[in-house]
């Protein structure tokens, strides 16, 4: 029987062994069509805003009644950017699965595999949406502030202006002016 001090060193040896047989970890397949599934449930939620009205924050009252405070549009208050992505997360998980015969995720989509296996490709898109948003949020709270969400492809701007390393050498998929718009780089 080993003494006492020769456990640990023999237990490190062991646990070390057992991590180089664990299959690497991976970052999320298909990130491109991931990034444009998250870009997706962004722009539906944006279509599915509803008018609200301004945010009234003028609740003091002088002695000659007159309000005080700020009197803020919905359209660029941080209730609206949070609203927006409370549960963008949590709906693309639901809403887009991996498509193995394609090798991209898409709306509708049930991924492969058993239940157990659905649910990890359900929670790795969700945690790839929560590390996109996180690293884009100040980019996307300036530009639906500034009103380019709305005019713009919400695609375009999170896959290939905030995060372009995510569709590097894949074409744009949303964009109808894709051709042309490579035709006007080229000019340039």
């Amino acid at each position: 029987m080993p003494s006492r001090g020769a456990l640990g060193p023999l237990a490190l040896f062991a646990a070390i062994a057992a991590l180089l047989h664990l299959p690497a970890v991976h970052a999320i397949d298909a990130k491109c069509s991931a990034c444009a599934a998250v870009a997706t449930q962004l722009q539906s939620a944006l279509e599915a805003e509803r008018p609200r009205n301004h945010l009234d924050m003028r609740g003091r009252l002088d002695s000659k009644g007159v309000r005080y405070g700020k009197l803020i549009d919905y359209k660029v208050s941080e209730l609206r950017f949070v609203e927006l992505l409370e549960t963008l997360c949590d709906d693309v998980g639901e809403k887009f699965g991996l498509d193995a015969s394609l090798g991209a995720w898409t709306a509708g989509a049930k991924s492969a595999g058993k239940l157990a296996e659905r649910k990890a490709r359900k929670k790795e898109l969700e945690g790839y949406c929560h590390r996109l948003v996180e690293a884009q949020e100040d980019a996307l709270q300036e530009a639906l502030y500034a009103g380019v969400l709305e005019n713009e492809s919400v695609e375009e701007l999170m896959c290939r202006a905030y995060a372009p390393r995510d569709c590097e050498g894949e074409p744009a998929s949303g964009s109808e002016r894709g051709g042309e718009a490579d035709a006007e780089r080229e000019d340039l």
